[in-house]
């Protein structure tokens, strides 16, 4: 029988969209979603880390949560995102019932993360310059809206933000792959694409700016809707 895989997710949009990009990925592996943690082989806690009072729920769920393990003890529990890559020292002494910690970018070795920390529990937190995830699947939610990120990290540094030190410096997909990831959301039935980053309106890959990136989606047969999230007002 397929592992079966859990997520929770707190925070901002980028999140959700970062569970349904996990979701792809570990569905190709053969995972297969459940909606109840207690029918899981897998679980896993979706983070964010922009304010003290959302980390202090997520260790609080993350208590919640251990008793699954108590039951079975095969299960793996593992904390990702921005809280992950934040207090990744302090969360495997903390929560010692965690059997994974995964950061931003270790979304694409999810698969065989999941495998060794059944064994033995690890962390992987490195910060990549150049991941974008952007020949990833996701697996997304059903409706209207399509959650598709352009830009990820950010070069600001505000002294009051702990972005670019979680996510990492700005990068940005290349257009001609966000088109298809929108035409690709189109056929599948969704009428409204929202463009996610970090400061998504420094989106540039080299060629084409955030503005060229709105024209050219506009010209997407069958888009009805385009929205985006957060703008920089610096940028």
């Amino acid at each position: 029988m397929p592992d079966r895989i859990y997520i929770e997710t707190y925070g901002c949009q980028m999140n959700v969209a970062d569970s349904e990009l996990m979701l792809g990925t570990l569905r190709a592996a053969g995972y297969d979603r459940v909606e109840r943690p207690g029918e899981a082989d897998v679980i896993l806690v979706n983070t964010c880390a922009i304010r003290e009072h959302a980390e202090q729920r997520v260790y609080g769920r993350i208590g919640e949560l251990s008793r699954y393990k108590v039951r079975r003890p095969g299960v793996v529990l593992g904390v990702a995102g921005c809280m992950a890559q934040h207090l990744r020292s302090r969360l495997l002494d903390k929560a010692r019932v965690l059997d994974l910690v995964v950061g931003p970018d270790g979304y694409r070795h999810l698969p065989d993360l999941l495998r060794r920390a059944a064994k033995e529990p690890l962390a992987n937190v490195r910060l990549d310059r150049d991941e974008t995830y952007g020949d990833l699947e996701p697996k997304r939610e059903p409706g209207v809206r399509a959650w598709i990120t352009a830009q990820r990290g950010c070069d600001k540094f505000c002294t009051y933000c702990v972005v670019p030190y979680t996510r990492g410096r700005e990068r940005s997909l290349p257009m001609a792959e966000l088109l298809d990831q929108v035409r690709g959301a189109v056929a599948q039935g969704f009428r409204e694409v929202v463009f996610l980053g970090q400061t998504v309106n420094s989106y540039h890959d080299g060629a084409h700016d955030f503005a060229d990136l709105l024209r050219a989606t506009d010209a997407v047969d069958g888009l009805l809707r385009i929205r985006f999230t957060s703008p920089h007002p610096s940028t």
